[in-house]
C-alpha cells in the first residue's frame, strides 16, 4: 500500500481523487454519510463499539447530551460495519465489546500495540493512528482530504501529532513544495505528501519573527473587554448592595456606559474573527 489517501468530513473531502485506482482511499466513523462519497478501500471506526449513542429522530444532538467517553453515530451504524466487504479496522476489544461483531466478515483488530511498539504512545486523534498505521504498511505517498483540524481542541490537542507523523512520511531530505490542482504538493526523495490548499494543516499565515502576527490586535481588546466586564460587575454589585435610601442613578449610568463598552469591543472582535 505505498499510494494512500485519507479522507474525513471538513470541506475538502469533495476534493477527493476518486477515480486514480491506484490510490487506497481509507476513511472513517460515519463519512459515508456524505453526500456523494464515492468508494472505500479500507474503514476505521476505532471507538468502543458499546460507546455509541444515536441522535434522536426529531433533530440533533448537541455536544452537552453526550455523556463523557461516548460518541456520536447513526442508528444503524453497527450495522453498516457490519455489512462491509472491505477490511473494518476496529477497537483493539471489537468481539468483548460488540459480540456480534466477531461474526462481521470484514472486522478487523487495528493493530495498536504494534504501531505503538513503532512511534510511541503520541496519538491524539483517529486519524494519526490511521496515517501511523499506513506508514507502518509501506506507504509513500499521502494524500489528505477533509482532515483540517482547525477548531480549538483539534488545533491544540490533535493537529501537532498528525503533522509529526506526516514529517515521518517525508523523512529528513529536502523538502520540494509545488502547487497545482488546487493542492499543495510536499516531496522529499523519501515521500510525497498531497494537501488541499484550504486545510491549515502544514501552513500557516505568518512565519514568526519575520512577520507580524496577524490577528495581534486581539489581545487588547481582549484586555479591553475583560476590564470593562470587572467594571459592570463592581457596578452590579454596588446597586445590589446600596442602601434603600442611597440615589443609584450614577450607578445605573455607569453599569449603561460599561454595558455598551462591552457590546462595542465585542463586536469589534466578533469582526476581526469574521475576516481572519
Amino acid at each position: 500500500m505505498e499510494r494512500v489517501c485519507i479522507v474525513g468530513t471538513a470541506g475538502s473531502w469533495t476534493q477527493t481523487p476518486w477515480t486514480d485506482a491506484g490510490l487506497s482511499i481509507l476513511s472513517l466513523n460515519d463519512a459515508y454519510r456524505l453526500k456523494g462519497f464515492q468508494r472505500a478501500d479500507a474503514w476505521y471506526d476505532l471507538h468502543p463499539l458499546d460507546h455509541f449513542v444515536h441522535p434522536p429522530s426529531d433533530g440533533p444532538m448537541f455536544a452537552h447530551q453526550v455523556p463523557p467517553g461516548y460518541y456520536v453515530r447513526p442508528s444503524d451504524h453497527r450495522e453498516w460495519l457490519a455489512k462491509q466487504d472491505i477490511p473494518v479496522w476496529l477497537h483493539p476489544d471489537y468481539a468483548t465489546q460488540w459480540p456480534d461483531a466477531a461474526t462481521w466478515r470484514s472486522a478487523r483488530a487495528f493493530p495498536k500495540a504494534d504501531i505503538e511498539a513503532a512511534f510511541g504512545r503520541y496519538f491524539t486523534s483517529s486519524p494519526a493512528w490511521m496515517l501511523a498505521h499506513v506508514i507502518l504498511q509501506g506507504a509513500k505517498e499521502v494524500h489528505v482530504y477533509g482532515i483540517h483540524l482547525a477548531t480549538e481542541h483539534e488545533y491544540i490537542e490533535q493537529r501537532p501529532n498528525f503533522e509529526y507523523l506526516l514529517g515521518r512520511v517525508l523523512g529528513p531530505s529536502r523538502v520540494k513544495l509545488t502547487e497545482k490542482d488546487n493542492c499543495r504538493y510536499y516531496e522529499t526523495k523519501d515521500g510525497l505528501v498531497v494537501l488541499p490548499q484550504s486545510t491549515p494543516i502544514l501552513a500557516s499565515d505568518f512565519q514568526y519573527a519575520f512577520q507580524p502576527r496577524p490577528r495581534a490586535n486581539v489581545e487588547p481588546l481582549k484586555w479591553e473587554l475583560h476590564k470593562y466586564t470587572v467594571k459592570a460587575n463592581r457596578a452590579l454589585s454596588e446597586l445590589k448592595t446600596a442602601p434603600w435610601w442611597k440615589p443609584t442613578g450614577r450607578i445605573k449610568a455607569d453599569m449603561a456606559k460599561w454595558d455598551a463598552y462591552i457590546a462595542d469591543t465585542q463586536e469589534q472582535l466578533a469582526r476581526i474573527n469574521l475576516g481572519a
